[in-house]
């Protein structure tokens, strides 16, 4: 009777659900100057509908905004293509990655970015006063200015972007990647 029960038990039995996890792949540092340099362009051209394809699960920090919520991916948007009341001469153009993390974990990165903007500015800096006194006058123009980025990654999927002037002597070395030639395609 007991084993009649099991096996009637066993017939009606609801087959166990295959549950796995997704493994995420090693990061691929190649892929990185394409990956960051596709979002990039995709910020400076994308309309509204686009920017929630673009952004869908990427965390993103600046000094204006500080963490971006959905609601103002346009206000993300216009910062990062206009400065001044003027937009940019021309998009965005990131320059260089360089590695920060320890490379322990395989499955993510982190870099510090370098991007290149030419924007509208209203003074020119002049040097200083001889007591480390900026001296700027009057002189809009549109000039070349460096911004830089922590970049973060899991797997080749940028995961986290946060603006981090303050780091701009890390973002220089030996060992950083020029991402200013070809790229590989989209990943």
């Amino acid at each position: 009777m007991i084993l009649r029960l099991i096996s009637l038990s066993l017939a009606f039995a609801v087959p166990a659900s295959a549950t796995s996890v997704a493994a995420i792949r090693p990061h691929q540092p190649a892929f990185a100057c394409s990956a960051l340099a596709n979002l990039l362009q995709g910020l400076a051209t994308a309309k509204r509908p686009q920017l929630g394809g673009l952004l869908v699960g990427v965390q993103v920090s600046t000094d204006e905004l500080g963490s971006v919520q959905w609601e103002e991916w346009e206000a993300l948007a216009a910062s990062l293509r206009t400065h001044n009341g003027k937009p940019d001469q021309h998009p965005m153009r990131l320059e260089s990655l360089r590695r920060i993390d320890d490379r322990q974990d395989k499955t993510s990165a982190f870099y510090v970015a370098t991007i290149e903007r030419d924007r509208w500015e209203l003074e020119r800096y002049m040097g200083d006063d001889g007591l480390l006194m900026p001296i700027f006058e009057p002189d809009p123009h549109f000039e070349p200015r460096r911004e830089f980025w922590i970049v973060g990654f899991l797997g080749n999927r940028i995961v986290n972007l946060r603006e981090a002037d303050e780091l701009y002597r890390i973002a220089s070395g030996e060992d950083r990647l020029d991402c200013r030639g070809p790229l590989p395609g989209r990943l």
